[in-house]
């Protein structure tokens, strides 16, 4: 019997496509895997990454502008860079619309990717459109190493302390009262109380100054937080073959989230580590760099939230004296669970 991509779910699906791709060229640097491909090419080396955002799973317009859309598509991007310690360069979009979309509707996706690209600095150079059942939005983007190298998710030790800048849990939240706030008052109000909410589901800030800080301050392995909080430090783990314990307690949650996590029958700290689409990033480091870190980030703020651990076991601790599995946490594409 063939399991379908919904019964094997999003991970287990990636390593049965990889298996049937066989050995990378001896100019593949970093392969599939991490958070971008990293290769060589003649005497340079080049970071690429790929992603698409799709109506109705990521975006839907009425929640977001088709401005915001096209700024969050680059965004997601520019954050798969940004987790190598690397800087983007060069983008090419594929955009799939319905024959009967608006022009100007996807003039203005257009004009949210080029206010998000001359925001950092990248090129659109090119791409390709097709006509489909609903709106896609699919980047690849190119990046070169910045000047302390490549920082991968296989590079965490035992001993190192793991680190989130930002704030958790917002884009979750808010995306849960974008689509819940026509038909629900409480939902209309959180949304008025905590309009940032909103803002971090439909334009992320990549933190690509702070991937190139944390490179230089020492990072051992990065990852950026777009699956959820927890099952993206698992993956540093899986690629690290170490274990961890976060603190449930320490990780930094958005303003807001707890209320929302309140009104949606859930808890805070599994709505911040679970939620994904948050783009903030995860850093394994040395302790002893905090200091160093937290300085070179300036008004970016960093928590300590855990510490990566000999052997292979992946908890959060929500400091009720029991664990939760973070592989039970985050989201998964097939499944359309967190």
């Amino acid at each position: 019997m063939t399991l379908s991509a919904g019964e094997l779910g999003e991970f287990e699906l990636i390593e049965r496509l990889l298996a049937r791709l066989g050995a990378p060229s001896e100019d593949v640097v970093v392969g599939p895997g991490d958070d971008a491909a990293v290769v060589r090419i003649g005497g340079a080396i080049a970071l690429a990454t790929a992603d698409l955002l799709l109506e109705g799973v990521h975006f839907e317009i009425g929640l977001s502008s088709p401005s915001d859309v096209g700024w969050k598509a680059l965004a997601v991007n520019l954050s798969d860079v940004a987790a190598m310690g690397g800087v983007p360069r060069f983008a090419l979009v594929s955009l799939g619309s319905p024959a009967a979309t608006p022009a100007s509707t996807l003039e203005q996706i257009y004009d949210g990717l080029q206010e998000c690209a001359r925001t950092f600095g990248v090129s659109i150079v090119g791409g390709d459109t097709v006509r489909a059942d609903r709106l896609i939005v699919s980047l690849a983007l190119l990046g070169e190493p910045g000047e302390a190298g490549i920082v991968t998710r296989s590079g965490a030790r035992p001993g190192d302390s793991v680190y989130v800048t930002g704030a958790i849990g917002g884009a979750a939240a808010g995306f849960a009262l974008l689509r819940a706030a026509a038909d629900d008052e409480r939902a209309s109000a959180l949304l008025a109380r905590y309009p940032r909410l909103a803002d971090a589901h439909r334009r992320p800030t990549p933190r690509v100054r702070e991937g190139l800080v944390a490179a230089r301050a020492g990072a051992h392995a990065m990852i950026d937080v777009s699956d959820g909080l927890a099952r993206d430090v698992g993956h540093i783990c899986e690629a690290s073959r170490t274990g961890v314990t976060l603190q449930a307690r320490a990780v930094p949650v958005a303003d807001g989230v707890a209320e929302v996590a309140e009104w949606a029958g859930s808890d805070a700290s599994s709505l911040a580590v679970g939620g994904g689409d948050d783009y903030e990033l995860a850093i394994a480091i040395p302790a002893e760099q905090l200091d160093a870190l937290s300085s070179a980030l300036g008004s970016t703020p960093v928590a300590r939230i855990g510490v990566i651990e000999e052997g292979h076991g992946m908890v959060l601790d929500p400091g009720d004296g029991g664990f939760v599995e973070l592989s039970s946490l985050g989201w998964n594409h097939f499944s359309g669970e967190a």
